[in-house]
């Protein structure tokens, strides 16, 4: 699995890790996510500024269990 790196491109299918780790790393860092897309098995998200202003990068990954668990319904950091 990779992360795309910085920028506006499409997205490559998963990051290291898993999308748990970068999400929480980010959110650590003092980032915002969003949920950009997803369907049953497949979710898109996008890694935003301190700000929320500007999207610096996309992630995308199956919608594992842990990911459902870590989300608890929530669609953006900001929930």
């Amino acid at each position: 699995m990779n992360t795309h790196g910085e920028g506006h491109g499409p997205p490559e299918s998963g990051p290291p890790g898993g999308l748990v780790e970068v999400l929480a790393r980010w959110e650590n860092s003092g980032g915002h996510w969003k949920v950009l897309n997803e369907t049953a098995g497949w979710i898109d998200i996008g890694l935003f500024t301190c700000d929320g202003g500007e999207q610096m990068s996309r992630v995308s990954g199956a919608r594992t269990t842990v990911l459902h668990s870590y989300l608890q319904g929530r669609t953006s950091s900001a929930d």
